[in-house]
C-alpha cells in the first residue's frame, strides 16, 4: 500500500499513522479548513475493486455520520484518493482498551464499571437510532485522556462485507467476543451487541476472554454451546452480582438476555453498590508472615507499648506542671480555636451525607426552584422531584425515555427540561403537568445538553453541531443563532445583559457581546473538551473540562489563564457559590472548592467513588451535588 505520510488529500494533510489492520491503515491526517486534527482509515485497493462494495461502504459513512454521541467517534464523511478509499472520523487522543488490558492484564472493578457504562450509554443511543455495530471488542473501544470512552467502526467493519467477500479466517480476532447467532451466520440484532459487550466485560474482569481457546473452532463451539467459567470461582472477593450480569448479557437465547442497554445499567449500579462494600484489596495478593516475621511483630508491638507508656507519664508531669504555672496565660491568643475560626466556618469542613433518590440512574443535572422544591434529571427520562427541601425524593413521569441532560426552574414554578432527540419539555406547575416544546425542525441524532435564562424572558440552550437556540418570550418561542461553530457545545453563561460564553468539544470557547445574536471564537490554549463554565458579580470566572483543565479570568472573560490542578480526569461542573468560595466536581467523586475566587484550590476527602455531575444551592444555602446510579449528596 503506497506511504501516504506527508500527502494532502483535499483539506487533509497525512502526518502519521496509528495503526494498521485488515481493512488497511488509520492515518493520523491534520484538517486544514477546520484547524484539527482527525483519523483517516484509509482501506485498501483490494478491499474497494468492487462498485458495489463502494456504493455500500459510502451509504455506510452517511448512516454512521447520523450518530452524534459523546461516547461514539465521530464519522464526518469519506474521501477517494487515486485507488484508496478513507473515512474521516474523529481523532481520539488516548489508547484502546485491548493495549490497556495488554498492559494491565485485566481492570480494576471500579475502572470497570466506569468504562462499561459509557459504552452502554453509546451502544444504548444508537440501538434506539437502528444501528448494529457487530463488532464490540476491546480494540473497537477508545480511552481517551479526559476519562471518556468511545466506541470506533460503528456499523461499519461488519456490515460492509458481502458474504462473497467474507473468506475462511476473517473471523479470527473477532472471534471471541461473537455472539452465537453470529457465528451461526443468522441475522443479528441489538441483542448481539449485548453478548459482545459481555465477552468483553468478562476479559476485563478476569484478564482473558470466555473462551480462550487455541483454534478458532474450539471457540466457535464454545460460543454457541459453552458457559464461561464464572469469576468468581477465578478470583476470590468478587462480587455475585459481576458473573450475574456477565452471564446474562452472554445467554445463548438472545431472548434471555439483557433487553437493552438500559437493563445492563440497573444492575450495573448494583454492582457498583457492591464494589463500594468490599473491605478486601482487590487487586493485592496477602503474604502469609512465617513464625520469625510474627516474633519480630510481636516483640515491636510490645517496644512500642512500653515507649507510650513512659510519653504518656512524661507528658502528664509536664501538663501539671505548666497548668500550676502561669505560663498558661501567654498561649491562650494561640488557640487552636482562634487560628481555624475563618476556616471551622468554611466549607473546607463540609460532611457528605447520601440521600434516597429512589432511582439507580444517572442524574445530569440538579436545580432548586424555591425554598422547598428541587429536580434532578438524567439517563432513561429519569427525573426526581422533593418538597422539602432536598431530604426525601419522588419519581416524576414525563413519558420519556431519552437522555435528559438539564433542567431549569423559576421560583413561579416554571421550568424547563432538555436531552436527547432535541426534547425541550416545559412547565408551569413544578412539572406536575407539561407540554413537549417544538424547537424548529431540528435534524436527526441533535442532542440539548444545557438551558440557561438569564432573565424570565431570554434564554438559551445549547447542543451539538455547534447549536444555540434563543427565546425571548421566556420559552414559548425558540431560533437558531449564528455560531460560525459545529463542535458540541456543553454549557452557557452570561455576565451582563449583552455578554455571555459558550463552552464545548476541542476547547471551545465562544463569546457573545450582543445578547446571544452571533458569537465569535476565542482562544482557550486548549484542545480537550470544556464541560462547564461560571462567573461571579466581581468578573471572575472559571472554566472547568477534560484531563483536569481549569481556566481561570479576572477580567470578565477578555483573558483566560490555565490553572494548575493535580487531578485525574476530568471536571464535570464549576459554579460559585458566592462572590469568594466556588465548587468544581469531577469524576469518580471529586470535589475541589477554593475560598479566594478560583486562584488556590483544595480537594475533599469524600469517600465517593461515583462521577458527580451537577450541584445546586437552595435559598438557604444548602449545598446539594447529583451523579451517576442515582446519587444524589448534601454537604452538611
Amino acid at each position: 500500500m503506497e506511504n501516504l505520510i506527508g500527502k494532502t488529500i483535499d483539506n487533509y494533510k497525512i502526518v502519521s499513522v496509528l495503526g494498521k489492520g485488515g481493512m488497511g491503515i488509520v492515518y493520523k491526517a491534520y484538517d486544514t479548513k477546520l484547524d484539527r486534527y482527525v483519523a483517516i482509515k484509509m482501506l485498501t485497493p483490494q478491499m474497494t475493486d468492487k462498485i458495489r462494495f463502494i456504493d455500500r461502504f459510502k451509504r455506510e459513512a452517511k448512516n454512521h455520520a447520523k450518530l452524534s454521541h459523546p461516547n461514539i467517534v465521530t464519522v464526518y464523511g469519506f474521501i477517494e484518493y487515486s485507488d484508496f478509499l478513507g473515512i474521516v472520523m474523529e481523532y481520539v487522543e488516548g489508547e484502546s482498551l485491548d493495549k490497556v488490558l495488554q498492559r494491565q492484564g485485566r481492570i480494576h472493578l471500579y475502572d470497570l464499571i466506569y468504562i462499561v457504562r459509557q459504552v452502554l450509554y453509546g451502544l444504548g443511543y444508537a440501538h434506539k437510532k437502528g444501528f448494529v455495530h457487530r463488532d464490540i471488542k476491546p480494540s473497537n473501544i477508545m480511552l481517551n485522556k479526559e476519562g471518556i470512552t468511545k466506541i470506533m467502526d460503528f456499523g461499519i467493519s461488519k456490515s460492509l462485507f458481502d458474504k462473497d467477500l467474507t473468506k475462511t479466517g476473517s473471523k479470527v480476532g473477532t472471534v471471541f467476543y461473537m455472539s452465537p447467532e453470529q457465528v451461526k451466520g443468522l441475522d443479528v440484532t441489538h441483542l448481539s451487541d449485548v453478548y459482545s459487550l459481555g465477552c468483553t466485560l468478562y476479559e476485563m474482569a478476569a484478564g482473558n476472554p470466555p473462551f480462550n481457546f487455541e483454534t478458532e473452532y474450539e471457540i466457535m463451539e464454545a460460543q454457541i454451546k459453552k458457559k464461561p467459567t464464572r469469576i468468581g470461582d477465578l478470583i476470590s472477593n468478587t462480587p455475585d452480582v459481576l458473573d450475574k450480569i456477565i452471564l446474562k448479557m452472554m445467554d445463548k437465547n438472545p431472548n434471555s438476555r439483557y433487553l437493552d442497554c438500559e437493563d445492563v445499567q440497573s444492575d450495573l449500579a448494583e454492582l457498583e453498590k457492591n464494589v463500594s462494600k468490599l473491605q478486601t484489596s482487590y487487586f493485592q495478593k496477602r503474604v502469609n508472615s512465617s513464625p520469625r516475621i510474627k516474633l519480630y511483630s510481636i516483640l515491636m508491638f510490645s517496644g512500642m507499648l512500653l515507649f507510650l507508656l513512659a510519653l504518656s507519664w512524661f507528658v502528664y508531669n509536664q501538663v501539671d506542671g505548666l497548668l500550676k504555672s502561669n505560663q498558661l496565660e501567654k498561649f491562650k491568643k494561640y488557640s487552636v480555636e482562634s487560628l481555624f475560626a475563618e476556616e471551622s466556618d468554611s466549607l473546607f469542613n463540609k460532611k457528605i451525607h447520601r440521600l434516597n433518590s429512589g432511582v439507580n440512574n444517572d442524574f445530569n443535572s440538579i436545580v432548586f426552584a424555591d425554598s422547598k422544591t428541587s429536580f434532578a434529571v438524567g439517563d432513561s427520562g429519569s427525573v426526581v422531584v422533593s418538597r422539602d427541601t432536598g431530604k426525601t425524593w419522588q419519581s416524576v413521569n414525563v413519558n420519556s425515555k431519552v437522555l435528559l441532560n438539564d433542567v431549569f426552574s423559576f421560583r413561579s414554578g416554571k421550568c424547563f427540561v432538555v436531552g436527547d432527540s432535541a426534547t425541550l419539555i416545559m412547565s408551569k406547575d413544578y412539572l406536575a403537568s407539561y407540554i413537549d416544546v417544538p424547537t424548529m425542525q431540528m435534524r436527526d441524532g441533535i442532542t440539548f445538553f444545557n438551558i440557561y435564562f438569564k432573565n424570565e424572558n431570554l434564554g438559551f440552550i445549547t447542543g451539538n453541531n455547534g447549536i444555540i437556540l434563543k427565546t425571548m418570550n421566556g420559552g414559548m418561542n425558540w431560533k437558531q443563532v449564528i455560531t460560525n461553530s459545529d463542535n458540541l457545545l456543553y454549557d452557557i453563561v452570561f455576565t451582563d445583559d449583552k455578554s455571555g460564553f459558550a463552552v464545548g468539544w476541542e476547547g471551545t470557547i465562544l463569546k457573545t457581546t450582543d445578547s446571544g445574536e452571533t458569537w465569535i471564537k476565542m482562544d482557550s490554549n486548549s484542545d480537550t473538551y470544556l464541560k462547564s463554565i461560571d462567573f461571579n458579580m466581581n468578573g471572575y470566572g472559571i472554566i472547568v473540562g477534560g484531563n483536569g483543565t481549569l481556566l481561570r479570568t479576572t477580567d470578565y472573560g477578555r483573558n483566560w489563564k490555565k490553572q494548575n490542578i493535580n487531578i485525574q480526569g476530568g471536571f464535570q461542573k464549576v459554579k460559585f457559590i458566592n462572590e469568594n468560595y466556588v465548587i468544581a466536581l469531577g469524576i469518580r467523586g471529586a470535589i475541589l472548592i477554593s475560598n479566594d475566587s478560583g486562584e488556590n484550590w483544595k480537594q475533599l476527602k469524600t469517600k465517593v467513588y461515583s462521577n458527580l455531575n451537577s450541584l445546586a444551592i437552595s435559598p438557604s444555602g444548602d449545598i446539594f451535588i447529583a451523579g451517576i446510579n442515582g446519587t444524589i449528596i448534601k454537604l452538611l
